[in-house]
């Protein structure tokens, strides 16, 4: 029986144990008592009684007539003739007797024939007889409703412009804007096009073909321009014959003019160049169109950038003599590097020679190192009006000769200043190409389709930071290939994307395709206006453009790629393409270099790609042991956070990929919008120098989303770029970076539950703690009354690793750190535990040494069981530590039902 006695009056009598821990009232004084059981523990009477503190309770809601607002909760009268509920099983007590009877059974006492009478019931509840759609906001979709879209609280224009945003629009941006742009850039683009012309008839007896190979560049230009404009993504972007594609066509004419010049006249070596350029123009297309048409172009994205830096530097030295070579006529023996650089030591030497390059150079010079300050395509176009008008005044005022010399114009051939390649094939000269010879040099056209796919790839990331958004690769390579195969059937130069001229557009306020189509109109003009425009244009201002290209080339990709991520071998395979492509061409670079890039590539890339496990916080959560009304929190709204675990070595390719598994996530409507994205990098082993772009795509990727970013287990390299770009910090919008992902993941869910209010709770007794998890509330009381109470400063450690085992504990407040002491003093942290946390249980079932050390991270307050207390109340009052088993049970199962959910997320 349990014991009913009051401090008030001394009045006490037997109860029936189904009453135990149930409110009762006096029948002598009326005052509020407990029913408790009497336990004997170490010879010590416990004869447990209702305190002050415990009537504060329920006195609030008990006035003095002695009734209660909610009957369930007031006190039991004791003295009642009829009946005495247990509220907490729904049973019936017998107030004669004590005999205990279920809800169904009759009304009369079996025991003692006394009349029982039923406690109130209420109706079961189904989920169709709760109806609150009268609260909710008919006119608002929610992420839960199963016709939930994503655009509810937007209107229908907004949606609208969402959804035109990646699409082709030909007036956006600004209008006068874009004209400006176009016509600026249109008169670079002319410039352009005259150097380039000028470098792919530089060689020993190909300079009389220089109006029709001028009259390619510029028609390869004025289509670039404009029909790419009406197919990219891009809508600033430029395209047209650039430096490092006509290397390769320099190198290709230069091939077939001596594979020809001894056996055919020049009826048969005029048509068959013409036709290798346009043949190239259509080989570039078709393999750019293939390669976008087959999605394959995101995996160029892979090969290292600095294989690629090599062979473009490379091909910037060639820039540099080829253009030395047309100066000053020079006749350099191309078959080799060799060759060429002792023609060009023996002429250095000669005044006129001087006298005719140093102008070209100190123009070439003063561009390249002005452009560098200032990237801005007004800004150059100045410079180079500017030179020219220097160049034209001086040949009207000029006394000394040097100086009037300034205003030469480009020496074209007895032929004329520009003729249209379509005016050799209306002669019926298209019979006279020789297409074995054009067979015979295909490797130069397979040069220019590998050189125009790597830099495009390049580029394109670039521009897309330019541009704020994605823009996808394979589109602009199918769109890159319809511009040169349209190319070629209009006679002009292969065209590549430039990224020089593309944010220099960008730079004078192109925003829609306009500007690129005014460019191709402007380069158009300049295309049938040549005779007239060019003997205006001093010659050292075309020749210094290549100088400039040249230089630009060789410091953009063999010395700007360099980044915090660039590991030791990269620098090797640089510099080993660069003597490679300097020493024995550029077809012999770009072959080694393509070796060298897939070696690399299948070194370091693994098959799983770049993320090892996507979890979420729902079911992976910090080692931190919460209240259960918490953990009901993160386990409904764990989805906000969203962790991937990356591995391996991450290219530019693994990043892009990664973007869009992020956006995939992002953009599902099904899940709880993520609000926390945490990259672990613990099992990433080094990553690509362009991996940087990658970062800078994913800070702007997290500023439209507008969500937290948190970086854990960042490698050293991936910290020190964090640092130099600025993304790190605590400032809105930059990424957060934890040691380890547990500590990421604590600061997560903190801030979940604050969004929910539930991050600092009321503070609660330990009673009030373990009520809705003991397996029998009723015997708490008891439980108390054996517990040990005692106080953790903070730092204290309760017990260490390797102490004996001799008892277990409970959290009433604060919190405590479980660390495992490593070798040389290392510590790292398993787990925290809170308020209703149990620590040190097992090692009192096991009785093995402890296996962690506990230190309290906050003053905190305990209740210490031991094991002789334990031994104790099992003799005495084995349902009580029945009771207890069960409750360690089953905090140990859902530990391990936690673990097993952890497990097989990191399976997947």
């Amino acid at each position: 029986m349990a014991i009913f006695k009051c401090e008030s009056c001394g009045y006490e009598r037997d109860v029936p144990d189904k009453l135990l821990g149930k409110k009762a009232k006096c029948p002598d004084c009326g005052h509020g008592v407990t029913i408790v059981d009497q336990l004997l523990v170490e010879d010590e009477s416990f004869e447990a009684v209702f305190e002050d503190a415990d009537m504060a309770e329920y006195e609030e809601d008990y006035d003095s007539s002695g009734q209660n607002d909610d009957e369930s909760s007031g006190p039991i009268d004791l003295d009642d003739e009829d009946t005495e509920i247990d509220f907490e099983t729904g049973d019936v007590v017998c107030s004669g007797c004590g005999h205990v009877m279920g809800e169904d059974q009759a009304a009369v006492c079996p025991e003692c024939g006394g009349i029982v009478e039923r406690p109130h019931s209420f109706p079961e509840l189904d989920e169709d007889d709760v109806d609150v759609s009268d609260l909710a906001d008919d006119d608002v979709r929610q992420v839960w409703d199963a016709d939930y879209s994503g655009n509810e609280g937007q209107t229908e224009a907004a949606i609208d412009a969402v959804e035109v945003v990646d699409g082709w629009r030909l007036f956006e941006g600004s209008f006068p804007l874009n004209i400006y742009a176009g016509i600026v850039s249109g008169a670079l683009a002319f410039f352009f096009a005259v150097a380039m012309s000028l470098l792919a008839s530089s060689q020993q007896g190909v300079y009389v073909l220089l109006p029709y190979i001028l009259g390619t560049a510029l028609t390869g230009m004025v289509v670039g321009s404009i029909f790419f404009s009406f197919q990219t993504r891009i809508p600033f972007a430029l395209a047209g014959p650039e430096s490092t594609v006509t290397v390769v066509l320099f190198l290709l004419i230069g091939g077939i003019y001596r594979s020809m010049v001894n056996d055919y006249s020049v009826e048969f070596i005029l048509p068959t160049i013409l036709a290798a350029i346009v043949t190239t123009s259509f080989v570039a297309g078709g393999g750019l169109w293939l390669l976008g048409k087959l999605k394959a172009g995101e995996y160029v994205r892979y090969i290292p950038i600095h294989i690629l830096g090599g062979v473009i530097g490379g091909v910037g030295v060639f820039v540099l003599f080829g253009s030395v070579d047309w100066m000053g006529q020079l006749a350099l023996d191309w078959n080799n590097l060799y060759s060429a650089v002792n023609s060009f030591i023996l002429n250095i030497h000669s005044d006129a020679f001087l006298d005719i390059i140093v102008p070209s150079i100190a123009f070439g010079v003063i561009l390249f190192l002005a452009t560098a300050w200032i990237r801005n395509s007004l800004f150059m176009l100045a410079l180079i009006l500017v030179a020219s008008g220097v160049g034209y005044a001086a040949g009207l005022w000029g006394a000394d000769m040097n100086i009037s010399s300034l205003a030469s114009p480009i020496p074209f051939p007895e032929a004329g200043v520009m003729i249209h390649p379509s005016e050799v094939f209306k002669s019926g000269l298209y019979s006279n190409i020789q297409w074995g010879i054009i067979k015979s040099n295909g490797l130069y056209m397979g040069a220019v389709v590998v050189l125009i796919m790597l830099t495009v790839m390049y580029r394109i990331t670039t521009l897309e930071m330019i541009m704020g958004r994605e823009s996808e690769l394979n589109d602009e390579y199918r769109a890159l290939g319809l511009t040169n195969m349209v190319s070629g059937l209009c006679g002009g130069m292969p065209s590549s994307l430039s990224y020089e001229r593309s944010a220099g557009n960008h730079a004078s306020g192109a925003r829609g395709p306009i500007a690129g189509i005014m460019a191709g109109l402007i380069c158009g003009v300049g295309l049938f206006y040549a005779d007239v425009v060019l003997p205006m244009i001093p010659r050292f201002v075309p020749e210094g453009l290549l100088i400039y290209a040249g230089l630009d080339l060789i410091r953009s990709w063999l010395f700007k790629t360099k980044t915090t991520f660039t590991r030791r071998d990269d620098i090797w395979m640089l510099w080993i393409t660069f003597l490679a492509t300097v020493l024995f061409g550029v077809l012999e670079g770009i072959g080694l270099g393509v070796g060298l890039a897939l070696m690399v590539t299948v070194s370091r890339y693994s098959r799983d790609g770049a993320v090892r496990n996507v979890l979420s916080g729902s079911n992976h959560r910090s080692n931190v042991d919460r209240a259960s009304a918490q953990q009901r929190i993160l386990k409904e709204f764990g989805d906000h956070i969203h962790i991937l675990r990356l591995q391996g070595f991450l290219f530019l390719g693994s990043m892009e990929r990664l973007l869009k598994d992020i956006r995939i996530r992002l953009d599902d409507r099904d899940k709880l919008p993520v609000k926390y994205l945490i990259l672990d990098f613990k099992l990433v082993t080094g990553l690509a120098s362009a991996a940087g772009l990658g970062l800078d795509k994913l800070h702007n990727l997290v500023a439209d989303y507008e969500l937290e970013l948190i970086i854990t287990n960042a490698p050293f390299e991936l910290e020190e770029h964090l640092e130099q770009s600025g993304h790190v910090g605590e400032g809105e919008g930059l990424f957060k970076a934890f040691f380890n992902l547990d500590y990421a993941l604590e600061w997560c869910e903190n801030h979940v539950l604050d969004s929910e209010n539930m991050l600092k709770m009321k503070q609660l007794t330990l009673p009030q703690l373990l009520a809705p998890v003991f397996p029998e509330p009723k015997y708490i009381p008891a439980l108390m009354k054996v517990l040990k109470r005692e106080v953790a400063d903070k730092g204290e450690a309760v017990f260490r690793q390797g102490d004996k085992s001799d008892s277990m504990y409970f959290v009433e407040s604060g919190k405590l750190d479980v660390e495992l002491e490593l070798e040389g003093g290392k510590i790292l942290r398993l787990k925290k535990v809170g308020p209703g946390a149990v620590f040190g249980e097992m090692g009192i079932y096991t009785l093995a040494p402890r296996s962690a050390t506990i230190r309290a991270a906050e003053k905190c307050v305990l209740y210490k069981m031991t094991i002789e207390k334990l031994d104790a109340v099992e003799k005495r009052a084995p349902v009580l530590v029945t009771a207890i088993n069960r409750f360690l049970i089953n905090m140990l199962s859902e530990r391990l039902g936690d673990a097993n959910a952890k497990v097989r997320d990191l399976m997947l």
